[in-house]
């Protein structure tokens, strides 16, 4: 493999934030593509990865594009492998550089000695195709977890943005060459396709994933018929809204495109649509961004075109409704118990029938009945065979007595032993008093903040962990008032004398030191 290009920071400044040029970034459909080994290598996939996703945060949150190696390696250790060491970061960082992943530059500006002079740190910079890589590696984990949603209010943004952009172009005129707003007429499409293609693309993960919930197990009854009645009602009205907006958006691009305005809005977008570059190479052609423009116009038009994505996501998802509108019925059928008696007492009698020993008689009617001999049923059922004689079942002597309760009072009384209440009051005076402890220390940790009737939160020391909590609810309770005032629990007034405050002070404490606004706080006892 080829020896890694460095380049020296001092002597060329531009080239060490340099990206890729278009040849680099090219490879042919069947090629090896070896930035991507980090990801498949064998087992130091973690660390490769842990290295290039400190890269993006780096790149997106601080704009910090150059990296040392033990910046790299104190991150690792934080993040992933505290046994992490310096020498394997170096062998990591050599690797991805190898691959493609990393450029490295020469760090000459803080030399301290010849020696250093002469060997200078090397910085590590991520290439744009490798941060490219992290960042759709980020959106696909984002999209995996995410459940979509259909926001009725985002077609009604949307349908604001693009009458404004029809007010706009209406005073202009085609083919009088670019307009003088034209950035704002950019800016403004910018912001209404990127709420455009969101809108679509969580309207389609909530759809998969109302196909998605049909596949899996059978859920609770409870459970799905509040899933059902609350997922019917959504998506319902998010489909009258998208019935009632796509004509007018049908009507208004339409409209565009035979009166000339969507010729205007085109070259608008077209002419702001790449960032200034030095790089020629990358440039695209004045013919490339309009029909880059063109099919973003395109794009929208034909996602409310009649028989298109607008009416074929609305048919889809009213057939996913009546599928969780039919599972529903079909879960409340399966639960719903079986009441048909007339069944149940032909296969009793037919059981009875064919039994032979009381004993399975007396079983079947004790399960049937709850009791062992229904009153509606002859005597002689339960009586024993010696029973049965010459005369008829109806002159023989009962064989059961039956017992009868009284339907008094007393008797109805319930005799069930209660346990004693227990006596709680100990328990109940020691909260009491650990809460009036609470209360006293709370009150003596104001006395002591608001010893002087004011303090300054960039300059006051505080004692203990409890107090600088205090003072941080104090800070927080006047920023959330209107009049930024907070009440004290000691009855007293705090007034926060400078809310807009922009100087900064550290507020200390014995565990450490917190960066706050010097806010000036003053306290008002009432008398």
């Amino acid at each position: 493999m080829e020896e890694s290009q460095v380049i020296d920071v001092n002597s060329n400044p531009v080239a060490a934030v340099t990206p890729l040029t278009q040849a680099e970034l090219s490879y042919g459909l069947t090629d090896k593509i070896p930035i991507f080994n980090y990801l498949v290598t064998t087992e130091r996939v973690g660390w490769y990865r842990t290295i290039m996703r400190f890269f993006l945060s780096r790149h997106r949150e601080f704009y910090k594009y150059q990296l040392t190696a033990h910046e790299i390696w104190e991150a690792v250790r934080q993040q992933f492998d505290p046994a992490y060491t310096l020498d394997k970061c170096q062998n990591d960082l050599r690797s991805l550089e190898d691959w493609g992943n990393l450029i490295t530059t020469y760090d000459a500006s803080r030399h301290t000695s010849i020696q250093s002079f002469r060997s200078p740190a090397l910085l590590y910079q991520a290439t744009p195709l490798a941060i490219s890589v992290e960042i759709f590696l980020e959106q696909q984990r984002r999209v995996g977890s995410s459940l979509g949603a259909l926001r009725q209010g985002d077609l009604a943004h949307l349908w604001e943005m693009l009458e404004r952009l029809d007010s706009w172009l209406a005073k202009l005129e085609p083919g009088a060459g670019l307009p003088a707003r034209s950035l704002e007429l950019a800016e403004e499409w910018r912001r209404a396709f990127d709420l455009f293609g969101t809108m679509a693309r969580e309207a389609a993960q909530y759809l998969a994933n109302m196909i998605a919930v049909a596949r899996r197990p059978r859920p609770s009854l409870e459970s799905y018929q509040s899933y059902k009645r609350s997922v019917v009602e959504y998506v319902t009205n998010f489909g009258q809204t998208l019935t009632h907006y796509s004509v007018s958006f049908r009507e208004l691009l339409s409209g565009w495109y035979k009166n000339g305005r969507a010729t205007i809005l085109i070259e608008a977008i077209a002419a702001h649509l790449q960032p200034p570059s030095l790089e020629e190479e990358r440039r695209q052609t004045p013919a490339q961004l309009a029909r880059e423009a063109a099919n973003q116009v395109g794009a929208l038009s034909g996602w409310f075109a009649i028989g298109s994505n607008a009416d074929t996501f609305r048919r889809a998802a009213a057939a996913e409704v009546e599928k969780v509108v039919r599972r529903a019925e079909q879960f409340a059928a399966a639960a719903r118990p079986n009441a048909n008696y007339a069944t149940d007492l032909d296969v009793l009698a037919r059981r009875l029938l064919e039994a032979v020993d009381p004993e399975e008689t007396r079983q079947l009617l004790l399960v049937a009945f709850a009791h062992g001999l229904p009153g509606h049923l002859p005597e002689n059922l339960a009586g024993p065979n010696s029973t049965t004689g010459a005369q008829g079942a109806w002159q023989e002597l009962p064989s059961v007595t039956p017992i009868l309760r009284s339907l008094g009072r007393s008797v109805r009384i319930d005799k069930t032993v209660e346990l004693a209440i227990s006596d709680n009051r100990a328990a109940q005076y020691a909260l009491i008093q650990r809460r009036l402890f609470e209360r006293a220390e709370e009150r003596e940790r104001f006395a002591t903040l608001f010893a002087t009737g004011s303090l300054n939160v960039g300059e006051v020391w505080v004692n203990s962990p409890a107090e600088r909590a205090a003072l941080l609810a104090v800070v927080r309770g006047c920023l959330r008032d209107s009049r930024f005032e907070y009440h004290a629990p000691d009855g007293s007034l705090i007034i926060m004398l400078n809310p807009k405050e922009t100087r900064y002070g550290l507020l200390r404490a014995p565990d450490g030191s917190l960066l706050m606004p010097r806010y000036q706080l003053k306290r008002v006892v009432n008398k």
